[in-house]
């Protein structure tokens, strides 16, 4: 788009105002010049032929007579008027009886020759020079009477003698040419008088149009002056100022009410904006309000979650032990099934109750990462030798190309987020289906890719995936399929971590989670606490007693608890002894008594933990006592005090057959280390 030049107000009007006035005034001149010029000429030459008549008539005694001196005597009056810049006076024959020209103009004459010159050219073919006067005056006669040039007027009038009728009745007699004269007339001083008046012309027009153009300087001042103030408040106004006020005198009424309309506009505006400005304030602040109002809503809610996750793990795990122990008493008897559907029913609400106390957890900000180099290969062999069975149980090939190197993140958060893709993927691939984990370096990240070709996930279905009770497969939540929490929690665990993740998915084509994770470098000391030991239960000796003869002391400030614990315990063969808190354990070891193996719950009172019991059965009896923590605070720092004190802990609720597996863990491992 080609730049439009712009003019201001003051230079509009100064040309259509000068434009018209300068060619107005231009014509007139001209046309004035004009006639005054043709006014000049016609005037110079009016006196050259009134002077010639008057020399004709003056003359014709001293050419009738041939009296020179008298000729002269009239030719030198004749020069002494103005313009006349030389003469010649001819006989009736065409010669030269007198030739005068002014003494400034003697180098100019150049006699008949010169006057023939001009006054024949070049027609005759022959030198001027040669015309006789006679000649001459025949061809100015005939030809030319009047003759210019651009310094001269030459005027030729012929010499008649008077006639004076004596007899009226005599007939009218024809006068004969007695001779003629020719009076040459300078154009000098009319050629100086027209440029006198072009240049007195040219000053006037030039100082009227310079009057005129400050003229109308001061006049467009009245309009561009107020109009300049009205762009510039214009110009304050949009951009914000709204105080901005515009303040002049004018005599033009147009320009006054629009003043006075932009400073209405501009009062008016500023109220608007301040009626606003309150109005944004004030649904500002009940926002503020309603958003801290709801954030302390669901910070309380998550607070009272995460406070209360021991009572609520509480009854719930004592609910799984019985089941537990239920199951087998009854695994002969037709109710099995029933038994079998209660269980399944357990771990389903111990599976919503974990993951909606880890979602609470989150997003009160419980949960601090403990950043640290973590084994990338090692946490993906674990997580592979925990879903292989159950990738094996529903047909589907569970492969695994891990990578060597270190990643800095937190191993245990890090680790749920993966245990999450894999257990998902399991859970959304066909049967006979395949389900890849793999690592890649791409620069100074470890990127952990999670493939499966399952039933995949819509591209709108891909932006929802993260919600909780989420599940693409039905509108409501198929147990089948998981709570539709794990992927809420992958969400929380990265942004809390600062993991890239990205999503690649199309229905019927599978999926593929990927994580971007910061590589690390390996530590100088790696500290194995942190790993987890998969105890697996041997399918062969399931129906034995594991704990034939040993004594177990179980110390829970929860009767149920104690009850349910000392019911499968006792059940599998051990001796148990219950207690509710350090105080009983104590009158017990003033007592005497001795146990192979404890287990305790970590919260027991307000001032008392299950370390401390642990610490004061082992200082009585000088010896290692292998201890299990059981707690439902799922914090890393619960996890991390229990590793440094080199207990096992475990969380609520606990499935019978991983705490018989570490049971019989512990008690062999103490038996080898006694032996």
């Amino acid at each position: 788009m080609p730049l439009i030049k712009r003019h201001g107000i003051q230079q509009q009007v100064a040309m259509l105002t000068l434009i018209p006035l300068l060619i107005l005034t231009v014509c007139l001149e001209f046309f004035l010049l004009q006639g005054r010029f043709s006014d000049l000429d016609q005037g110079l030459l009016e006196r050259g032929k009134l002077i010639s008549r008057q020399l004709a008539s003056s003359s014709e005694y001293g050419v009738f007579s041939n009296n020179q001196a008298f000729l002269k005597t009239i030719a030198h009056a004749v020069l002494h008027e103005n313009d006349v810049r030389g003469l010649l006076i001819l006989n009736a024959d065409g010669q030269e009886l007198l030739s005068e020209y002014q003494r400034q103009s003697k180098s100019d004459h150049v006699g008949v020759a010169a006057i023939a010159t001009a006054l024949a050219g070049e027609e005759t073919g022959a030198s001027t020079i040669e015309l006789t006067a006679a000649q001459l005056a025949t061809r100015v006669t005939a030809q030319m009477p009047i003759s210019f040039d651009e310094h001269s007027i030459w005027i030729y009038q012929a010499i008649v003698p008077a006639q004076v009728s004596v007899d009226d009745l005599d007939a009218v007699s024809t006068s004969q040419q007695i001779g003629a004269v020719i009076i040459e007339m300078s154009k000098l001083h009319t050629e100086r008088h027209k440029r006198k008046m072009l240049l007195i012309t040219l000053l006037g027009t030039f100082i009227f149009l310079l009057i005129s153009l400050y003229l109308v300087y001061l006049a467009s001042r009245t309009i561009t002056l107020p109009t300049r103030q009205l762009s510039v408040a214009v110009k304050q106004i949009a951009q914000g100022d709204l105080g901005t006020r515009v303040r002049f005198d004018t005599k033009i009424e147009e320009l006054s009410t629009l003043a006075h309309g932009l400073n209405d506009m501009a009062v008016q505006l500023e109220q608007d904006r301040e009626i606003l400005q309150q109005r944004i304030e004030q649904a500002t602040s009940a926002l503020r309000e309603k958003k801290d109002e709801a954030e302390r809503a669901n910070l309380n809610k998550s607070q009272f979650l995460a406070t209360a996750s021991h009572d609520l793990r509480q009854p719930l795990h004592a609910l799984g032990l019985y089941v537990s122990e239920l199951r087998r008493q009854l695994s002969s008897t037709p109710q099995q099934h029933l038994v079998e559907r209660v269980e399944q029913s357990v771990d389903a609400l111990a599976t919503l109750l974990n993951a909606l106390l880890d979602i609470s957890k989150l997003d009160a900000g419980a949960i601090t990462p403990q950043m640290q180099p973590c084994d990338i290969a090692a946490m993906l062999g674990r997580v592979a030798n925990d879903y292989q069975m159950l990738a094996s149980i529903s047909n589907i090939r569970l492969v695994v190309h891990p990578l060597d190197g270190y990643v800095m993140s937190d191993p245990m958060l890090l680790e749920r987020v993966v245990t999450n893709l894999v257990s998902n993927a399991i859970r959304y691939s066909h049967a006979n289906g395949c389900v890849l984990i793999a690592c890649r370096r791409r620069g100074n990240q470890m990127r952990v890719e999670i493939r499966d070709n399952g039933i995949g996930i819509s591209e709108s279905d891909q932006s929802k995936i993260f919600r909780e009770f989420f599940q693409i497969t039905k509108p409501q939540l198929d147990s089948d399929k998981g709570q539709g929490l794990g992927l809420a929690i992958v969400d929380r665990l990265v942004k809390l971590l600062g993991i890239g993740i990205e999503l690649r998915s199309a229905p019927d084509k599978g999926t593929l989670f990927a994580l971007q994770i910061a590589l690390g470098s390996a530590p100088e000391i790696i500290d194995h606490s942190d790993k987890h030991v998969v105890f697996v239960a041997s399918e062969q000796n399931s129906d034995a007693l594991p704990l034939s003869g040993k004594r177990v002391l179980v110390v829970d400030d929860d009767q149920l608890v104690l009850t349910s614990t000392s019911t499968i315990l006792t059940a599998w063969g051990g001796q148990v002894s219950l207690a509710g808190g350090l105080q009983s354990v104590q009158e017990m070891l003033s007592e005497g008594k001795d146990w192979d193996l404890i287990i305790s719950d970590y919260q027991l009172g307000v001032a008392e933990t299950g370390l401390d019991v642990i610490r004061a059965v082992r200082e009585q009896r000088s010896k290692g006592i292998p201890a299990i923590l059981i707690s439902g605070d799922t914090s890393p720092e619960l996890l991390q005090l229990a590793n440094s004190a080199g207990h096992h802990l475990i969380h609520k609720p606990v499935k019978p057959a991983k705490l018989r597996s570490l049971l019989m863990f512990l008690l062999q491992e103490s038996a080898s280390t006694r032996s």
